[in-house]
């Protein structure tokens, strides 16, 4: 078959189907396996040798240029949908939740098409599962039972390992180098940024800056660690509250040239400590110690894999969490208390219970 498949969200949700993507190519070998996928991940996706086309759909452009004009937004649609018809899909896995990809699909004259019905926004689909959300079990697991409406048995074994290209070593070497990291000390990330998919919400899913300080200096103390921040354009300013309140001088990756290379940095970690979002994600994919902190979200949904004994969630266990449900958030009347009154002590704790296995 030729199949493609759609995921316009970020980077956590595009790296949840990396396991999917991984058993449709163990079971077609030869067929076209293409990815549409948003801007900010598109590098990401190229780099998996299990596909050989992928292409960009970037829902916010297509909005922004209907909103200017409806021939804007027709034309813009129009060349997205030429580009797939060009491939002659038999199959399309839309992972969108909408109504608007799957649409897109028969316009493009793909026969197959198969997703989540969330809220009967599935009505262009040839087949279907329901949903209410993702609650029971990890959402790369949620992803793989779309497997079963094609024929196709779930895998025994789930690899979601990112591979970091070996070209990127010398550039990595040479960032690392040029912040005065020594490879002979051990490395630790902090991220306390992250949620950016949430937009303006996003600050309810991060834990207090101060706190993040507390654990980097600790972890430099006890653990003789160099501490590296890392965030993105919009989280400069988090990151020098986060420098500023720390008694040791750490580094800093803002904006990272691009996925790949963040990756591969912080492959470059003894362990990465960080909130719920999309570098943490990377963190976990290429194998990294990580210590993630859950505030309205589900860790054992959104989080590592279960079992795996090289990471650690950390939640504050309340009544109303979690809180996200049915890809909502609701206004929170207890002002973030989940991440609010998150101790220090359960995060250092799994931190240096990390470091020390190592």
């Amino acid at each position: 078959m030729r199949i493609l498949l759609v995921n316009p969200f970020g980077i956590g949700d595009v790296l949840f189907s990396l396991p999917l993507v991984r058993a449709l190519r163990s079971t077609q070998r030869e067929g076209l396996l293409g990815y549409l996928c948003n801007r900010r991940t598109a590098d990401l996706v190229a780099s998996w040798d299990e596909l050989n086309w992928h292409g960009v759909f970037e829902k916010d452009e297509l909005r922004m240029a209907w909103r200017k004009s409806r021939n804007q937004g027709i034309t813009l649609l129009r060349r997205v949908i030429q580009s797939v018809r060009e491939q002659q899909f038999d199959l399309l896995i839309d992972l969108s939740l909408g109504w608007q990809i799957s649409l897109a699909g028969l316009l493009a004259g793909i026969p197959k098409r198969i997703g989540f019905d969330f809220r009967n926004r599935g009505r262009f689909l040839t087949a279907r599962l329901p949903i209410e959300g993702f609650h029971t079990q990890r959402v790369s697991n949620y992803y793989l039972d779309l497997l079963s409406l094609v024929g196709i048995p779930k895998p025994d074994k789930i690899d979601g390992q990112l591979r970091v290209p070996p070209h990127l070593n010398e550039e990595i070497d040479l960032i690392l180098q040029g912040l005065g990291i020594s490879p002979e000390r051990p490395l630790v990330g902090l991220v306390p940024g992250g949620g950016a998919s949430w937009g303006p919400f996003a600050i309810y899913k991060q834990w207090p800056p101060e706190r993040f300080a507390r654990v980097g200096d600790s972890l430099a103390t006890r653990s003789g660690a160099q501490v590296i921040l890392f965030g993105d354009s919009r989280e400069l300013s988090l990151c020098q509250q986060v420098a500023g309140a720390m008694k040791t001088v750490p580094q800093m990756v803002i904006q990272a040239p691009s996925l790949l290379l963040l990756a591969g940095l912080l492959r470059r970690c003894n362990l990465v400590v960080g909130n719920d979002g999309g570098t943490l994600h990377l963190a976990c994919a290429v194998g990294i110690r990580t210590v993630s902190i859950f505030g309205p979200v589900d860790g054992s949904v959104y989080g590592p894999a279960p079992g795996e004994t090289a990471h650690r969630v950390v939640s504050k266990g309340l009544a109303c969490r979690p809180c996200y449900q049915g890809f909502r958030f609701p206004p929170c009347p207890w002002d973030n208390a989940c991440l609010k009154e998150l101790a220090v002590e359960s995060v250092l704790e799994a931190a240096e219970d990390l470091l020390s296995s190592q």
